[in-house]
């Protein structure tokens, strides 16, 4: 994978109402820098169709950083990344529209939610307290393979049985430490 290159020319405007939001102000240092990396890779158009005017994002909604991007560029783990992403999807800052990992190429895209010119019904940041989006937070599939062959509750996975007899070896020092009998030390004469 390719490394994050930053655009190093240009910045991404932060209103007032992002930045004291509860949604903003309860991320961590590494969901800052993630959330401040997706909104640097969103395109804009200036479009003209009043005195006011306006912007597009034609990318929003295909945006995406790689985990190993994010770790290699800013020396964290892949936790790390994870727990960001989470909180980012919590707060309502981001909205992941392909989760990825099905494969090689198979990245995960999301749609940035804290741009200024986001319609504001979309803006779902500015309902976090009151309401949060833990639900849409990416799960992976629980492991079916081997279900019938896992240890049940309350097994240790030592065997219940012996599996070794008092009389499997032909040597003095038998299996189970028993003291040897006369009769079951071969005697080393008759040989």
């Amino acid at each position: 994978m390719s490394n994050y290159k930053p655009k190093l020319n240009w910045g991404i405007y932060y209103t007032n109402d992002l930045f004291y939001s509860d949604a903003y102000q309860t991320l961590t240092n590494s969901s800052r820098n993630l959330l401040h990396c997706l909104m640097s890779e969103v395109d804009f158009i200036k479009i003209k169709h009043n005195k006011r005017g306006g912007y597009l994002y034609p990318n929003n909604g295909s945006i995406s950083l790689t985990q190993s991007q994010f770790t290699s560029y800013f020396g964290c783990t892949k936790s790390t990344y994870k727990s960001a992403r989470d909180q980012l999807i919590e707060v309502g800052c981001i909205k992941i529209t392909h989760s990825g990992g099905m494969g090689s190429g198979d990245i995960a895209t999301y749609t940035v939610l804290t741009l200024k010119h986001v319609l504001r019904d979309e803006q779902r940041w500015r309902e976090y307290p009151s309401k949060n989006w833990l639900d849409e937070i990416p799960r992976t599939k629980k492991q079916l393979i081997g279900i019938s062959t896992q240890w049940k509750p309350g097994e240790c996975g030592r065997k219940t049985k012996p599996t070794l007899t008092n009389h499997t070896l032909n040597e003095e020092n038998l299996p189970n430490k028993l003291y040897p009998s006369p009769n079951q030390v071969p005697n080393k004469l008759d040989s």
